[in-house]
């Protein structure tokens, strides 16, 4: 297992909030990315009542994630929003803001934020689409 790196100062030593009752919706290809592993969906993935396909939680955490030694178990093969994370797309305000719920969040400068801007924007439309067309990984 990969060791669990924050992308930015790793303020949440103690435990990784972001891997906490996530809620992190995955696209048809980071189904396929884990599907490869030997995982199968039927034990990391749910849908969630807005229809989207998000990782499911077990004791409070993210299936792949081992709260005893902090460590991601897929964390090189991890799904496109955990990479972006904590910068999320505000659908209302359609912005790109920093998760408020995220200790490290106020180490991003609004340079980093408008630098991935466009991806997470991207990724927040094809979640959108894939929803749209049935083509949601479950």
């Amino acid at each position: 297992m990969a060791p669990f790196n924050c992308n930015h100062n790793g303020a949440c030593n103690d435990v990784r909030l972001c891997c906490i009752d996530t809620e992190m919706t995955l696209t048809r290809e980071d189904a396929e990315r884990i599907d490869t592993l030997g995982h199968s969906r039927k034990d990391y993935l749910i849908r969630a009542p807005d229809g989207f396909c998000q990782l499911r939680n077990v004791e409070g955490h993210c299936y792949f994630y081992d709260p005893q030694s902090k460590t991601c178990g897929i964390y090189e093969s991890r799904p496109e929003g955990c990479k972006f994370y904590p910068i999320i797309y505000h659908v209302g305000k359609r912005k790109c803001v920093v998760d408020k719920d995220c200790p490290s969040g106020e180490t991003l400068t609004r340079q980093e934020i408008r630098k991935v801007c466009h991806k997470v924007r991207a990724l927040v439309e094809k979640l959108r689409m894939e929803a749209l067309q049935g083509e949601s990984p479950c």
